[in-house]
């Protein structure tokens, strides 16, 4: 919570407000940066989209909006890292299921919270991970709640990195 009012306090939150019918074609997960997010930041949730998109059934198409802001808000609630925008009732087939994550968040978790650069991306793809489950329980009809969320998608972020570095441990020993 503490790290939360920080992160708001470092600037506004991105205001989550754009058309609700955008074209996209086949359902999956889409990745969208606005100008201003890091390079580290694009190239490590485009890792970790890449490999998740052979791991979860994307029946719609997602919109993982990243935003230089360190913290996003819909129209209600209060501001967060990250921000699930859940579909209207009368939600049709071609309308965007919409994912805001604040990529600000690593600089503010390096600066002011000691994480290492590395700690940072991984806590901004574990709320990627996090979001991707509320479109799990939203897919699926169940209710969208927090209950058992954080742990799910805590197992996501391990399951990406152990494959992560066993991958990179591979590479390099191919090269030496």
């Amino acid at each position: 919570m503490r790290q939360l009012l920080l992160a708001t306090a470092a600037g506004a939150p991105h205001r989550a407000l754009e058309r609700r019918v955008i074209p996209t074609g086949d359902p999956g997960l889409r990745l969208r940066f606005y100008a201003g997010v890091r390079r580290d930041v694009r190239r490590a949730l485009k890792d970790f989209a890449r490999w998740l998109r052979g791991r979860v059934g994307f029946e719609h198409p997602v919109q993982v909006t990243v935003v230089p802001h360190a913290t996003v808000m819909g129209d209600h609630g209060a501001a967060g890292w990250a921000l699930f925008v859940i579909p209207p009732a009368d939600y049709l087939r071609g309308d965007v299921v919409r994912i805001y994550l604040g990529g600000g968040a690593a600089e503010i978790l390096e600066r002011h919270f000691r994480f290492s650069r590395r700690e940072a991306l991984e806590a901004l793809v574990l709320h990627l991970a996090h979001e991707i489950k509320h479109y799990e329980q939203w897919r699926d009809g169940l209710a969208i709640t927090e209950r058992n969320v954080n742990r799910r998608a805590a197992a996501l972020l391990t399951r990406y990195l152990k494959v992560r570095r066993s991958f990179t441990t591979a590479v390099a020993a191919r090269a030496a």
